[in-house]
């Protein structure tokens, strides 16, 4: 396999070029975009594409790699030369691919975007953002809730002051079982925003009659201040859509 061919690139390509010649052909024949047959078509050529760039990312194996190359012909004047740009076209930054991620998401491609929020983290981890929004598309793929709280956790690590994040901490924490923790992130979000819906509290319950008192009905029940459980579940309630 010559990997300059697979990428598209001269074999006197700066590392610049190569990387943006790889995102570039890695989206297009990306295989979430493909079904059937054209599918495996494009696994083949994504995995190859993927090898191509694994080779010429070491600038060791890259050298003995141009010095195997044929000369290429002298152009007889400038003009006939192909044009070089800095950047090869394709080349995405990480927000770029953030974007790509939450359009196919709320498109309902959910498996797309989570392979694009996965391919901007890895190029940059430093976003909250990226991971809130990866945490989204977990909770609705439905699997592992621990990888959805690790992606959340991460978030209010890189910004504590995402109220969100924290609101979807406490809840899942409460359908773990987990109330004091659930607890603290309620706490930390109300400290945040504490006018937020997701936030409100419950009415102050009403004070018990004295037994026989004035206005204490027959047969009612005085009113309990409700517990830590008692508010986890009206929250958990509240971010569930069953509140």
């Amino acid at each position: 396999m010559n990997p300059f061919e697979v990428l598209e690139i001269p074999a006197d390509a700066s590392n610049e070029d190569i990387k943006a010649a790889y995102h570039r052909l890695a989206k297009q024949w990306h295989p979430d975009r493909y079904s059937g047959k054209e599918k495996e078509a494009a696994e083949a050529k994504f995995r190859e594409l993927a090898e191509a760039f694994s080779m010429l990312k070491d600038p060791g194996r890259r050298l003995t790699l141009q010095q195997q190359q044929p000369a290429r012909p002298q152009a007889p004047t400038p003009a006939a030369a192909p044009p070089r740009p800095q950047e090869m076209a394709g080349e995405r930054s990480p927000e770029d691919w953030a974007t790509m991620a939450r359009e196919a998401f709320n498109d309902g491609k959910v498996d797309q975007a989570r392979a694009l929020i996965h391919y901007a983290i890895r190029m940059d981890g430093s976003k909250a953002a990226y991971h809130a929004l990866l945490a989204g598309i977990l909770e609705q793929e439905g699997g592992d809730v621990r990888a959805v709280i690790k992606a959340l956790e991460t978030a209010v690590r890189l910004d504590p002051k995402d109220v969100e994040s924290h609101i979807k901490l406490a809840g899942h924490f409460h359908g773990l079982g987990m109330a004091a923790r659930a607890q603290r992130h309620v706490d930390l979000a109300r400290e945040l925003a504490p006018n937020h819906p997701k936030l409100r509290k419950h009415r102050p319950p009403q004070q018990p009659q004295a037994h026989g008192g004035k206005g204490q009905g027959k047969g009612k029940t005085p009113v309990v201040q409700p517990g830590l459980m008692d508010q986890l579940k009206d929250l958990w309630g509240r971010l569930t859509g069953r509140g």
